[in-house]
Formats: structure tokens, sequence, C-alpha cells
């Protein structure tokens, strides 16, 4: 109920970012691995990486199939 009450208060051009944002909550709450990935998220401890490493992994993969 709460992310409905954010998504009706919020502007219409903010409507995209609440429901992205409730969307990650969605699912972390599902994922089996979720408590794990919040709690190094939340201690600096989450490995990141580069939207171009992304970027370059996927097109790796398209290029293997």
């Amino acid at each position: 109920m709460e992310s409905y009450r954010e998504l009706l208060a919020t502007a219409p051009k903010d409507a995209e970012g609440v429901l992205r944002r409730w969307w990650c909550e969605a699912m972390l709450d599902t994922a089996p691995f979720g408590g794990r990935f919040t709690e190094a998220a939340l201690n600096g401890t989450l490995p990141t990486k580069s939207v171009a490493a992304a970027i370059a992994r996927r097109w790796a993969a398209r290029a293997a199939r």
C-alpha cells in the first residue's frame, strides 16, 4: 500500500522513478540472495562495474552466439 500511496502523491513526471524504485524493492524481497545484496549495498561492499564494462560483456555474449 505504501507504494500506491507514494505513486498517487507524486507528480506525473516523477512517476517512473517511483515505479522503478518500488520494482527494485519487490525484486529484492523475492530474491533468495536479496538480503545479502541489500546488506552489501548498505555496507559499501557491493561489487560494481562501469556501464562500459556491462556493454562490452553484452556485446561479447552476442558475438559468442
